[in-house]
Order: structure tokens, then C-alpha cells, then sequence
């Protein structure tokens, strides 16, 4: 779980770094020094290119470990659904509300309990609800971080002693970054990175055997998005 936390912190810290490394380079881009400069003066590259109310589609593919107590379960799969949010945009800066629903195709299995059971799990739909701050180094190119909560749905199987089936959802909490490119007026691409540390949940199968497992996972996906 803390190597994919500090992945994460690394991972922003890094967006974070670049992009102001590249205010000097594009702060004749933002009319800092000339008031008659590109930003502000058209629609796309203005100071206000990323605000207000947006919708998307995204897809992507991620993996899932789950550890067990004794023994752990690794997956993999695709994702995809929609996101949207809105967001404030100040010169440069940006800020604002996400949120997305997917469904998911996220299968592994695994030996636990020292070999006596084999878990095979599947998350079936997630959705999390994340803030956004953001740096535009280039009118048109947003870079951002984001943080906030998860949830999941899944499907666990046991086989062996006390094994069986149950669904169950998981909550935790999600970081990440990526960006955004506006590439015309109204729509632009976006990729993104997302690190989730879902807590701990314990699960009762109808054999009777009590699993406890706690998962975390690494999310990388595209979006298109359309603002209103």
C-alpha cells in the first residue's frame, strides 16, 4: 500500500515541479509582461479555456492487488464510463469538483490462507468523487493533480474449506494527475493517472470462512471531454 501512496505523491510532485518549471517560458504566453499578447485575446488560449461545466468519456486499464491475511490476489483489466465536473479558472490557475461512474472488467485470482483456499475476484463498477487544482503552462495544455474518495463494487469467489460467494464495495481514497490539451473551443483530450488505497473489508462466505481483504490499485486512462 505505501509503495503505490508515495508512486502517487511522486507522481504529482513531478506535474507539480514541471509546471512551474515552465512559467517563466510561458508567461509571455499569458500577457504577464505584454497586455496585448495571445492569452486573452481569443476563445481558445483564453484565461478561461478550462472553466465551467464539462462531460466525457473515458477508458483506460488497471490493476488491483489485494492483500489477504495470509496471502495475496493481483488483477487486471479495462475500465470505462463517464466523467465530468465543473471547474473555476483564474489566469492560470484552475480549480473544481469530479466525479465519474465506470464499469470494469477487473479479473485475478490467487492462492491464500497458505494454499488451503484460492480467491478469484472481479470488480464490476467503480466511482469516485475528486478535487482538481491545476497550472495551464500552455493556454491550451492543463496540467492537474487531483484528490478525493472511492468506491468499488466487487465480486468475490472461494473455493475450499468454509469458501463460497459474496459481492461486496469497497471505500477508500484516491490521488493522481494527468492532462488535459483543449483542442478546439468546446473539446479536449485528456490522460490521467490515478492511484486508489481502498480500505480494508472483511467478507463471510456461506461455508462459514471470514477473509478480510484490502486492495489498492493503479488506473491509467484516456478522456475526451466536451464543455458547455
Amino acid at each position: 500500500m505505501r509503495t503505490g501512496f508515495y508512486r502517487a505523491i511522486a507522481f504529482s510532485a513531478a506535474l507539480g515541479i514541471f509546471a512551474m518549471a515552465s512559467v517563466p517560458a510561458s508567461a509571455q504566453d499569458y500577457g504577464l509582461y505584454d497586455s496585448t499578447s495571445y492569452y486573452g485575446s481569443s476563445a481558445m488560449g483564453s484565461d478561461s479555456t478550462f472553466e465551467g461545466w464539462w462531460l466525457g468519456a473515458t477508458i483506460g486499464g488497471s490493476t488491483v492487488s489485494y492483500s489477504t491475511s495470509p496471502g495475496s490476489v493481483d488483477s487486471d483489466g479495462f475500465i470505462g464510463g463517464v466523467i465530468g465536473g465543473f471547474s473555476w479558472q483564474h489566469g492560470p490557475f484552475v480549480i473544481g469538483l469530479e466525479g465519474d461512474y465506470m464499469g470494469a472488467d477487473i479479473e485475478g485470482g490467487g492462492s491464500i490462507n497458505n494454499g488451503a483456499n484460492k480467491a478469484k475476484i472481479g470488480f464490476d463498477n467503480l466511482a469516485d468523487l475528486r478535487m482538481r487544482l491545476g497550472y495551464t503552462i500552455t493556454p491550451n495544455l492543463l496540467l492537474f493533480g487531483t484528490l478525493g474518495g472511492a468506491w468499488a463494487g466487487a465480486d468475490v469467489y472461494m473455493s475450499g474449506p468454509g469458501g463460497g460467494f459474496r459481492e461486496t464495495s469497497f471505500t477508500g481514497w484516491s490521488a493522481g494527475g494527468g492532462a488535459e490539451y483543449a483542442f478546439q473551443k468546446d473539446w479536449s483530450l485528456r490522460l490521467d493517472y490515478q492511484f486508489t488505497d481502498f480500505g480494508e473489508e472483511s467478507v463471510k462466505f456461506q461455508g462459514g470462512n471470514k477473509q478480510t481483504f484490502d486492495p489498492d490499485s493503479n488506473s491509467f486512462r484516456g478522456s475526451v471531454i466536451y464543455r458547455f
